[in-house]
């Protein structure tokens, strides 16, 4: 796993945000999250564009989804194009009973405020 890091969703930020969902056997899960990882750690995060990618478990083992941001919707289908990325994205789909990826643009963030996280602690 990738060291901490934190990933800012700003709707002030322009930008173009792929939410990808992947229905999997529970016993597949953990290899497609560690194949999306070393994939966005080896390659796609040095692609230009590229802004973050964060990768989520289905607590049921049956879902993982994939949060990219990527700072335009012209650098993402650029990326789409090359044919290592169509290589990485059949690999993905072997692992995969589906896959479900839509494009969005953030609308509004709504988190806890300050003395709400103080006071939860």
């Amino acid at each position: 796993m990738a060291g901490q890091k934190t990933v800012t969703i700003d709707p002030g930020t322009p930008c173009l945000t792929l939410i990808n969902v992947y229905e999997v056997e529970p016993e597949n899960q953990a290899e497609l999250m560690r194949a999306l990882s070393e994939a966005t750690e080896d390659t796609i995060r040095h692609q230009p564009g590229f802004m973050s990618v964060c990768i989520h478990g289905g607590l049921d083992g049956r879902k993982v989804v994939n949060y990219a941001q990527w700072t335009s919707k012209e650098h993402f289908e650029s990326f789409m194009k090359k044919p290592e990325t169509q290589k990485q994205l059949k690999r993905f789909a072997g692992l995969a009973k589906s896959i479900s990826p839509n494009l969005y643009t953030v609308n509004a963030v709504h988190a806890e405020s300050r003395k709400g996280a103080e006071a939860a602690r």
